[in-house]
C-alpha cells in the first residue's frame, strides 16, 4: 500500500526499508513491514530532498528517519525536526519545509484508511458492488480505466459527477496490485 500512496516502485521501497528503516527501528530485515504515516512521510521527504539535488548516505537517511519517525531524544544527530520543518546543523546547514509534502501525503493516507468517505456498498445500488458515494458509478470501472492508462483529464470528462477525491482514490487503488483469487461475478441485469 505504501508504494501506491507514494506512486513509487514497490521494489525500491522494500530495498530502502531493509537498508535504512529496519536497522533504526530495531526490526529484522525479514520482519513485518508496517509502514505508517511517519514512515511514508520519511520516504516522501527523502524523495523531495533528492529532487532538490541533495543526496544522502544511508547513515544520514537513518538520522532523518529517526528524527521524523522516532521519539525525540531517542536518537541524536545533526538533524532536528520542528513543526513542518526539517533542519540540519553542521558544516552546511539547511532547512527543508515539508508542510506541503506532509499535507498531500496525509490527504492520500486518509483516503486509503477511510474509503467509506468516498465509496459505499448498498445492496439496493448496483447489487451491492462498491460505487462512488452519491453515484451509481462502479469504483472498479474507474480503477480499471486508470490501470489501462486512460489519462485523468479524460476520466474527468467522462465522469463529471465524480469529485477530485473520488478520482484520487481510484488512482491510488489502480496502483495497488490486483487481489489474488477469482474475480467477482459480473453484474447480471434482468428485466422484471
Amino acid at each position: 500500500m505504501g508504494a501506491a500512496l507514494l506512486g513509487t516502485d514497490p521494489r525500491h521501497l522494500n530495498q530502502e526499508y531493509r537498508r535504512v528503516l529496519a536497522p533504526v527501528a530495531g526490526i529484522s530485515a525479514k520482519g513485518q513491514r508496517q509502514l505508517g504515516f511517519r514512515e511514508l512521510l520519511y520516504f516522501q521527504v527523502i524523495e523531495s530532498l533528492g529532487e532538490q539535488g541533495m543526496q544522502l548516505s544511508p547513515a544520514q537517511k537513518q538520522e532523518v528517519y529517526a528524527v521524523i519517525a522516532l521519539r525525540p531524544g531517542r536518537y541524536t544527530s545533526s538533524w532536528r525536526r520542528r513543526p513542518g520543518h526539517l533542519e540540519r546543523h553542521g558544516e552546511v546547514p539547511m532547512s527543508f519545509d515539508f508542510t506541503t509534502v506532509g499535507r498531500d501525503l496525509r490527504y492520500r493516507y486518509r483516503l486509503v484508511q477511510r474509503p467509506d468517505q468516498v465509496v459505499e456498498s448498498n445492496p439496493a445500488i448496483c447489487s451491492g458492488q462498491p460505487v462512488f458515494r452519491g453515484t451509481r458509478i462502479l469504483a472498479a470501472v474507474v480503477v480499471e480505466q486508470f490501470r489501462l492508462g486512460v489519462p485523468r483529464a479524460t476520466l474527468e470528462l467522462d465522469f463529471p459527477q465524480l469529485s477530485r477525491q473520488a478520482l484520487d482514490y481510484a488512482e491510488i487503488q489502480a496502483r495497488l496490485p490486483k487481489p489474488p483469487g477469482r474475480p467477482r461475478t459480473k453484474l447480471q441485469l434482468q428485466r422484471g
